[in-house]
C-alpha cells in the first residue's frame, strides 16, 4: 500500500549485502540499527570475503621491510574492478595512549608484519632514547576495510619477540597472535583480550633458534616456519592441540648430491580450498634449476602425507626479455669468508602464488611479474618509480604480504 514502509527479513537483507564489496558493506552499517546488526554478523562476514575473493584470490599486496625502511601497498591490476580503493593505515593511532610519557619518544612507519584472510598485524616502532621504560613498538590487528584496529599488548617477554597472526574465519571469529620468545611461545586471543603460555622450554635449546625467518605461515590451523637451509619445516598448532610442536617432512630430494642442495625459495598456502585450508604450497629449485628458470611449484594436503607437484615453471623467457637479470657475482666460502669465486647467478624470486594457485607473482630488480601457469603469459604488475641501483634492494617473498577486504571485527 502506497506510503507504508516494506521490510525485508534478516536473511533478505544478509543475503542481498553479502553481495556488496567489502568496503561497500562496511557502509551499509550506517543506514540504520538493522543493517549494522545483519551486516555484524561473523556467517555473513565470512560469506562476504568468500564472494569477494572468488575469482580474485589477492586484491593486492604490501611490501614491508622494516630494515629497509620499505613499505608500500600494491593492487593486482586484473583485481581493481572488485577491489578499486587501496587499503589506507592512517586511521591506526600516530600518538595518544601507544606513545609512552616521554618527550623522548615519538612514532614512525607503520609495518604489515602479517597478512591473514582480510586481517593485518601491523608493527608501529618507536624513536626513543630513555633505555628500560620505554616501548620499542607498538603491536595492531586492524582491518583496512572497516578502518577498526586493536592495539596488541606487549608479550609476557617483552620486546624483541617475532608476532604472527593466525586467522581462519570458516573455524571461528577468533584470531590468535603467537609471539615466539627466547623461553616459550605466547598465544595472544581476540576472545580473552590476554596472552598465555602455550609452549615452554630453555632458553639453549630454542626450537625455533633454526627458522630461516620469524615470519610463519597459517595453515590447516597451525603455523609454519621454513628452518634454515631448506632442510625441515617446523609446525606449531594454534587451534586443536595448541602449543604442539612438530616437523613436517621436505620435499623428497630428487636425484641430488650433497653439493647440490636443494633450496626453498617460496613457503605459502593456497586459497582455493578454504581460508587457511588449502595445500600448503612450496617452490624450490637447484641452483641448476634456478639459473635455467625451470622449477616445480610443489604442495602438500591436509593429511600431511607427501608433497606433489602442482605446477611446473618455465620462466627462461624473462632471460630473452630482461637479459639484465643475468649476472655474475661472488660466491663466498662458508669457513673461510676471504675466499670467493664467481659464479653465475639469476635475479629472480618468487614471491605469491595466487588466483587459486593459477599465477605466480615473481620479482626482478625493480618489477613484480606475474606469469599464468596455464597460459604461461608474463605481465608487469608493480615497476618501482625509481630504476633499480646496483646494490638493489631484493624483496623475498616473507616481505611480500598478500590482501584481500574482509569485514571481520578484531
Amino acid at each position: 500500500m502506497a506510503g507504508e514502509a516494506i521490510l525485508f527479513s534478516d536473511d533478505i537483507i544478509a543475503n542481498i549485502l553479502a553481495w556488496l564489496p567489502p568496503k561497500n558493506a562496511a557502509r551499509m552499517r550506517l543506514v540504520c540499527k538493522q543493517w549494522h546488526a545483519v551486516t555484524s554478523e561473523h556467517h555473513l562476514m565470512h560469506t562476504n570475503f568468500s564472494r569477494s575473493r572468488d575469482g580474485h584470490s589477492v586484491a593486492g599486496f604490501f611490501l614491508s621491510n622494516e630494515l629497509h625502511k620499505k613499505f608500500s601497498y600494491n593492487p593486482l591490476r586484473d583485481s581493481s574492478a572488485t577491489h578499486p580503493a587501496a587499503p589506507d593505515l592512517s586511521f591506526v593511532p600516530e600518538s595518544g595512549d601507544t606513545v609512552p610519557e616521554s618527550g623522548s619518544t615519538v612514532p614512525r612507519k607503520i609495518y604489515v608484519t602479517s597478512s591473514c584472510n582480510g586481517l593485518l598485524l601491523c608493527r608501529r616502532p618507536m624513536d626513543s632514547s630513555v633505555a628500560s621504560g620505554a616501548r620499542w613498538c607498538c603491536y595492531y590487528v586492524c582491518n583496512p576495510a572497516t578502518k577498526r584496529f586493536v592495539e596488541i599488548p606487549t608479550p609476557p617477554d617483552g620486546r624483541g619477540r617475532h608476532l604472527n597472526l593466525a586467522y581462519d574465519p570458516s573455524r571461528s571469529p577468533v584470531y590468535k597472535v603467537v609471539a615466539l620468545g627466547l623461553a616459550g611461545v605466547h598465544v595472544y586471543s581476540s576472545q580473552a583480550r590476554s596472552w598465555r603460555a602455550a609452549l615452554r622450554y630453555e632458553r639453549g635449546s630454542n626450537p625455533f633458534a633454526g627458522i630461516h625467518h620469524s615470519r610463519g605461515v597459517h595453515w590447516n590451523g597451525s603455523l609454519v616456519w621454513m628452518t634454515s637451509r631448506s632442510r625441515s619445516l617446523l609446525r606449531f598448532a594454534v587451534d586443536d592441540g595448541e602449543g604442539e610442536l612438530s616437523s613436517l617432512p621436505m620435499p623428497p630430494a630428487r636425484h641430488l648430491q650433497p653439493e647440490n642442495r636443494w633450496i626453498c625459495g617460496y613457503l605459502g598456502v593456497g586459497e582455493s580450498a578454504g581460508a587457511g585450508r588449502g595445500h600448503l604450497r612450496m617452490i624450490g629449485y637447484t641452483e641448476e634449476e634456478k639459473l635455467a628458470a625451470r622449477f616445480d611449484v610443489v604442495g602438500m594436503a591436509g593429511d600431511c602425507r607427501e608433497w606433489r607437484v602442482l605446477y611446473r615453471v618455465d620462466l627462461t623467457r624473462m632471460k630473452e626479455l630482461y637479459p639484465d637479470i643475468q649476472r655474475k657475482t661472488r660466491k663466498h666460502h662458508l669457513i673461510w669468508p676471504r675466499r670467493a669465486r664467481l659464479v653465475d647467478c639469476l635475479d629472480l624470486w618468487p614471491l605469491h602464488v595466487a588466483e587459486h594457485g593459477s599465477l605466480l607473482l615473481f620479482g626482478i630488480p625493480g618489477k613484480i611479474m606475474a606469469y599464468g601457469m596455464e597460459d604461461q603469459a608474463i605481465s608487469v604488475v608493480w615497476e618501482d618509480a625509481a630504476p633499480p641501483q646496483p646494490r638493489f634492494f631484493r624483496y623475498a617473498w616473507f616481505d611480500f604480504y598478500p590482501y584481500t577486504a574482509g569485514l571481520f571485527a578484531v
